[in-house]
């Protein structure tokens, strides 16, 4: 089969088993979770490496004088909820030369867009940043939370108890410092009618013409209104 351009411009290319393994890494049907990627020549991405071991895999075949491209599938999370990351890697080997290093710079981008996207991306050129847990932790800032606190193989542990226990206690303290009395309730039967005094109240109209308009009779009751005299 033809190799394939990674860029539009047709100035790379990959050859066929390329995108084969990028597709086992991301199938969840496939225990494959690494794959290798270098250079044929300069301008031709060709497969290392495939495999189902991970970084101890990825390490074992790693070149200190060549440039890798690799894609890393992690499982991450706790025994309640997996979660599965893809980590781009580009390692450069401490005896690459300097325009190997800036070819591999040039096409970083364009090989990135071969593998697909990924969760954490990062190029190295020291063995030891090839470590699964300093991997996972990266993992874990890049997202923004870290869901496997308060978690462990051997379950879940709580301080809700302390918690409650502590907010009571500063809210009874809070309480006594308050100038607010207590509230009293009426625990008595309420009087069927409140009194209300209107006497010595300020009228707008005078008390003649108030008497005029005032109706004694609602129609509303089965009679007609009738003002009273005046």
């Amino acid at each position: 089969a033809p190799a394939a351009p990674l860029p539009a411009d047709g100035s790379m290319q990959s050859s066929p088993e390329v995108a084969a393994a990028i597709a086992d890494v991301r199938s969840d049907s496939t225990p494959a979770d690494i794959c290798m990627f270098g250079y044929e020549g300069k301008t031709k991405i060709v497969l290392k490496y495939s495999g189902k071991d991970g970084l101890a895999g990825l390490k074992a075949n790693i070149s200190d004088s060549e440039v890798h491209f690799c894609l890393l599938r992690l499982v991450t999370g706790d025994q309640e909820s997996k979660r599965v990351k893809f980590v781009y890697i580009t390692h450069i080997g401490q005896s690459v030369g300097g325009v190997a290093k800036g070819r591999a710079a040039a096409h970083r981008a364009d090989v990135e867009r071969l593998l697909g996207q990924s969760h954490l991306s990062f190029q190295t050129d020291d063995m030891d940043d090839l470590d699964e847990a300093a991997i996972k932790d990266q993992l874990h800032k890049s997202a923004g939370a870290n869901y496997d606190l308060g978690s462990n193989s051997a379950g879940y542990s709580t301080n809700a108890g302390g918690i409650k226990a502590q907010a009571s206690s500063n809210y009874k303290t809070l309480e006594k410092e308050s100038n607010i009395g207590p509230i009293i309730f009426n625990d008595k039967p309420l009087a069927k009618e409140t009194p209300i005094d209107l006497s010595g109240r300020p009228m707008v109209a005078p008390s003649a013409a108030a008497k005029a308009n005032i109706v004694m009779d609602s129609e509303f009751l089965g009679s007609k209104p009738r003002a009273t005299e005046s």
